[in-house]
């Protein structure tokens, strides 16, 4: 533990603050166009609700140009739809990852019959995202690598020898360091998400869901998280993720269906309520993001 606080400080941290404004009540506006766009195909409509939401808080996250980019698309303005790409990788992202699961908006599919100016203004959107990357980003990616990496070596071994009590010793105060280390992190500095890490926050993903099974942890942790998803560090999924992680270690039912490997609901009424749940976390709806891998 200490070997980590102190690298912590060393980093000094210095993130831009998340913008100050809900960003559980930006996403469950900002959603409704996804729902006119990709569920009900008004494309026109979404566009305009995409531009009520910028007028409102003054910005969108790079998802949201995204979908500004597909309806675009589907309107056959490929010009319009190459300058949204390049706007969607200028800006922050807040839950890009939420968009692996809308077959929709998979940016190669975007980019389909572009031309040489077309493809270069998406080239310029990846140059000017690098130049407005945090500038400790890459050293805090390295800690959650080394993290990563000490958990599957000791995972590993524990694995094949699962009867060996000094191998166990091990894994669990190595686990305790860890997640200990993120506590304090996320506590100081807030969750490395997007803002952060900047598409890289997968690398803090097995640390996150290996908390989940902390029940104490996961008690005293949930609403820091939930705070975390309203100021804008933690994504609306990263936090679904970890909960329906929890409820899968406890054996209990879903309440975001973000796992695969997790019983689907089946009945309408359960549907619902998992939309209803998403809804409540600013996380797009079931509806047409059921995780497909």
């Amino acid at each position: 533990m200490k070997r980590l606080t102190t690298y912590l400080f060393v980093l000094c941290i210095s993130f831009v603050q998340a913008q100050s404004f809900d960003h559980i009540v930006y996403k469950q506006e900002v959603n409704q166009a996804y729902m006119l766009a990709v569920k009900d195909a008004k494309y026109t409509e979404s566009l305009q609700k995409l531009e009520a939401v910028k007028k409102k808080y003054g910005m969108l996250y790079g998802e949201e140009y995204l979908l500004q980019s597909y309806c675009y698309k589907m309107l056959e303005n490929d010009s319009l739809t190459a300058l949204s790409l390049k706007s969607c990788w200028s800006v922050p992202s807040f839950d890009m990852r939420t968009m692996w699961y809308v077959n929709q908006l998979q940016p190669g599919k975007l980019m389909e019959g572009f031309n040489e100016q077309e493809n270069q203004l998406v080239n310029e959107g990846f140059e000017n995202g690098a130049k407005i990357r945090p500038k400790n980003a890459d050293s805090l990616l390295q800690v959650f690598k080394r993290i990563s990496e000490e958990d599957r070596i000791i995972s590993n071994e524990w694995m094949m020898d699962q009867g060996n009590k000094e191998v166990r010793s091990r894994y669990d105060a190595m686990f305790r360091e860890h997640e200990a280390f993120l506590e304090n992190y996320v506590l100081a500095n807030g969750y490395p998400g997007e803002k952060q890490l900047q598409f890289m926050d997968g690398e803090v993903l097995l640390l996150l869901i290996h908390t989940a099974h902390n029940e104490e942890f996961y008690q005293r942790m949930k609403p820091v998280f939930i705070n975390e998803v309203k100021i804008g560090n933690m994504s609306p999924w990263m936090y679904a993720r970890w909960v329906d992680q929890h409820q899968s270690y406890y054996k209990l039912l879903s309440i975001y269906q973000t796992l695969t490997d997790h019983p689907f609901m089946n009945t309408e009424e359960e549907r619902k309520q998992i939309s209803k749940n998403r809804y409540e976390i600013g996380l797009l709806d079931l509806e047409f993001t059921d995780p497909k891998f």
